[in-house]
């Protein structure tokens, strides 16, 4: 679980989730559709995220670990051997 109380996830549960997904205040706010002067009373506790905030928060978080997995087993398929017959 990404966050421990998903009504209420807290700063630095939020700055956590941030690194996590390599984003910064800007794409957040993006990914999130909320400006970035909100996402920023958000991350330093002036205001609290709403549940739904928080929501998308963990399906960005599954999205990019499902991207990782996918990758990764696309990493590892080795190619497919070919069979090259001299025509004479």
């Amino acid at each position: 679980m990404l966050f421990s109380d998903i009504n209420n996830p807290t700063p630095e549960e939020i700055k956590d989730w941030m690194k996590k997904n390599d984003l910064s205040i800007n794409t957040a706010s993006e990914l999130l559709g909320i400006s970035k002067r909100q996402f920023a009373r958000i991350i330093s506790g002036e205001s609290k995220a709403k549940k739904l905030h928080s929501l998308a928060m963990q399906m960005i978080w599954l999205i990019n670990e499902n991207k990782k997995k996918i990758l990764s087993k696309n990493l590892n398929i080795k190619p497919k051997k070919s069979i090259k017959i001299p025509i004479r």
